[in-house]
């Protein structure tokens, strides 16, 4: 099962898409630290503090989490895209190994950008508000968001795959997922007459790890809940796949 991990790791490694997705990850992140500095204490927004930290640190973590999604997606689908999945199938014929294998290496991934984007947003950040007179507070609640930034990307490259795994096609795939987390969660609400419902969906649930003290759920329920929407996309895209023609 590692070999099959690491083989998945290496196809995302050594194609463009992911260290251009990376890179341009990154370059968000700094934006967002300039961004979030320059304008603290201007146009009635708060000014820098000493928990200032902990909110450039969440700040670009929706995007990252996002980023992550679409590479998960990329990850399963393009393959069937590109019509490779049948060599992976013939190299490792049970097929149920390498649907788990790209979970894992989907959330694999999603650490490996959190941890990148955080380390270069607290290797801006932190220097600036010293040199800005803020003190840094490391505090639990600091450790909390940096976990669940690590957390919320994790899990969205886990769902990535299992959304490629249920769906397959690719364009279908990336297309429905923009969809639902920048139309649909924001209208379904409203539609059904529930304003609450929304910290039930995927979107905030992943809102709940990465938005400190935000109107979501205790950060464990919502990393729980979007593991569940996971796990349980992944088990019927894997059955599928046991059963479906892969041509």
């Amino acid at each position: 099962m590692t070999r099959l991990v690491r083989a998945e790791l290496a196809k995302l490694r050594t194609t463009r898409t992911a260290p251009v997705m990376l890179a341009t990850a990154a370059a968000f992140a700094v934006v967002t630290v300039v961004f979030i500095v320059t304008v603290a204490g201007t146009q009635g927004n708060p000014p820098l503090d000493a928990g200032s930290l902990r909110w450039i640190v969440a700040a670009p973590s929706r995007v990252v989490s996002g980023a992550v999604l679409l590479l998960g997606i990329l990850a399963m689908a393009g393959e069937f895209r590109h019509q490779t999945i049948t060599q992976t199938f013939l190299v490792t014929p049970n097929r149920g190994r390498v649907v788990a294998a790209k979970l894992a290496a989907g959330a694999l991934v999603g650490l490996a950008f959190a941890a990148v984007t955080t380390a270069v947003v607290l290797a801006v950040g932190v220097p600036w508000l010293l040199a800005e007179g803020v003190p840094i507070r490391l505090s639990g609640a600091l450790g909390s968001t940096l976990a669940g930034v690590l957390a919320a990307a994790a899990l969205s490259g886990l769902l990535g795959v299992a959304v490629a795994a249920l769906v397959r096609n690719q364009v279908a795939a990336v297309t429905g997922v923009l969809l639902w987390f920048l139309l649909v969660e924001g209208i379904l609400p409203t539609v059904l007459r529930a304003p609450g419902l929304a910290r039930w969906l995927p979107g905030g649930a992943t809102a709940a790890l990465t938005d400190p003290g935000g109107q979501y759920l205790p950060a464990l329920a919502g990393g729980l809940l979007l593991a569940g929407y996971a796990l349980v996309l992944a088990a019927i895209g894997s059955r599928l796949t046991l059963r479906r023609d892969v041509t």
